[in-house]
């Protein structure tokens, strides 16, 4: 039994909420907000996460602070403080956040509009699994545990846990369906769904929501060509970071070995820096795309230095819902494809494994 390392939107409970037709007449957000234990003058950050920006930012003051200004439509972001975080459904309207700053993603108190209100139903249903997942996962990174049977049973335990959290979250999605709360599960969790499933709930949506980035990429994937291994290839067009036009059919004859990543993922930052490491070895034999799913040029840009990215590097920009990214029916990152010679799509690599590279060249090795 192992842990698949891989960056789950799902596990930060991503959601975009309902009810934004009445966020029209509103002037903006205003959140009050108090961390217990911080320092007078510790900086407090307001991040909106899909959108890959600071929204806004304080300086706290006896813990207190005030973030604020305006959304377009529920926006789900993480309050930052320190090295910790927490998640809230921004929407223009009065909210208030507390927490410790020990654990804030586990301990944090908001209260706000519905869409807010939504997702405090999921958490009390999550919390007590989540609690779970995250202090086994901290002890079995420290390597706390007495033996083989004693790890065995951490990891047990981890995994059920995740299970039974992640069951919670997309059951929560399906009955809420006509909202951007649901909607934004259903996405992010549409492989485990399935599409009979989804064109049902998709066909409930309101208008307004059918017109959300979100509800197209449902679409691309209930209704588009999706890249399955067996089959050929889906070409497509990106540009490099240097804005040079770039199109997956230029390197037909080739092995080609395409990587899903972004800035913010650990298990992708790691991949990257692997193959940086053992870039020699392969770069005669396949060649590396690496496709960035950041909105941010900037964080792509100072990853991309930081993991000595020295091979095809290209984005579309379009984020977790850009059409390339859901073509290539890519829920979790990192996810890699290995494309032989011939255009056909050979084996498909989800999460990190510390056997991978080693595994590539097997398989290259047999063709």
């Amino acid at each position: 039994m192992t842990i698949r390392i891989v960056w789950l939107a799902t596990l930060l409970n991503c959601c975009f909420l309902f009810s934004f037709g009445q966020q029209n007449n509103l002037k903006g957000f205003h959140i009050k907000g108090h961390i217990e234990g911080i320092e007078n003058g510790t900086k407090v950050y307001l991040h909106d996460v899909d959108g890959q920006i600071k929204i806004d930012s304080a300086i706290s003051s006896s813990g207190d602070f005030i973030l604020k200004g305006f959304v377009e439509r529920p926006t789900t972001c993480w309050i930052l403080c320190k090295d910790e975080y927490a998640i809230i459904m921004v929407e223009n309207t009065e909210m208030k956040f507390q927490s410790p700053i020990n654990n804030m993603r586990l301990n944090a108190i908001i209260k706000g509009g519905k869409e807010q209100d939504l997702q405090n139903e999921l958490f009390k249903k999550q919390n007590p699994f989540d609690k779970i997942v995250f202090s086994t996962y901290d002890s079995l990174n420290k390597k706390l545990f007495s033996n083989g049977d004693d790890k065995k049973r951490m990891l047990k335990i981890f995994n059920e846990a995740q299970t039974t959290s992640q069951d919670l979250y997309v059951e929560f999605g399906k009955r809420h369906p006509n909202s951007y709360f649901g909607l934004d599960i259903i996405y992010r969790n549409r492989q485990r769904i399935g599409k009979d499933t989804i064109e049902t709930l998709f066909s409930q949506l309101r208008e307004e929501l059918k017109s959300t980035n979100k509800a197209e990429a449902l679409k691309v994937f209930l209704y588009g060509e999706l890249a399955e291994k067996g089959k050929k290839f889906i070409d497509f067009d990106a540009e490099t970071l240097n804005g040079i036009p770039f199109k997956l059919s230029s390197l037909k004859g080739n092995y080609v070995l395409l990587s899903f990543w972004s800035a913010s993922c650990g298990p992708c930052r790691r991949e990257n820096k692997k193959i940086s490491q053992d870039y020699n070895r392969f770069k005669n034999k396949v060649s590396i795309v690496s496709f960035s799913t950041d909105i941010n040029k900037s964080n792509w840009q100072k990853a991309s230095k930081s993991d000595n990215i020295r091979w095809t590097n290209v984005s579309d920009l379009k984020g977790d819902n850009g059409k390339i990214k859901t073509q290539y029916n890519v829920q979790a990152i990192p996810t890699t494809f290995l494309i032989n010679k011939e255009g056909i799509i050979i084996e498909k690599f989800i999460g990190l494994d510390e056997d991978f590279l080693n595994q590539l060249e097997k398989l290259m090795g047999d063709k």
